[in-house]
């Protein structure tokens, strides 16, 4: 089975900004725990304070789905929600996965 990648895009009020990153103090590591879980990494944008990245990443859909039902993955939604946070979300194909500089240099050829 492959891993599954989803990268979502919360978006706080304006104002919200450090309320969502506490959050995210609470998501991060409990997520992390996940026996599914590979990777769960939360990014800001550095000049709209107010916008998000999380890149997920998982073991496969069925780890995925069961992320959705942990009581800290509702918490974080309900939160979301309560505050009228905008959140969206896709899934995404693994395209590449270099694992030094010089597999990096053999990507030019891609198209």
């Amino acid at each position: 089975m492959e891993p599954i990648t989803i990268i979502a895009f919360p978006c706080a009020p304006s104002g919200k900004e450090e309320e969502l990153k506490k959050q995210f103090a609470k998501l991060v590591p409990a997520t992390q725990a996940e026996p599914g879980c590979l990777s769960f990494i939360v990014h800001q944008h550095p000049k709209i304070k107010n916008h998000f990245a999380v890149y997920e990443q998982f073991v496969d859909q069925a780890a995925f789905e069961q992320h959705l039902q942990y009581e800290h993955t509702r918490k974080f939604v309900d939160w979301i929600t309560e505050n009228s946070c905008a959140l969206s979300y896709d899934n995404w194909n693994l395209l590449l996965n270099p694992k030094s500089k010089s597999d990096y240099d053999n990507t030019k050829d891609i198209k």
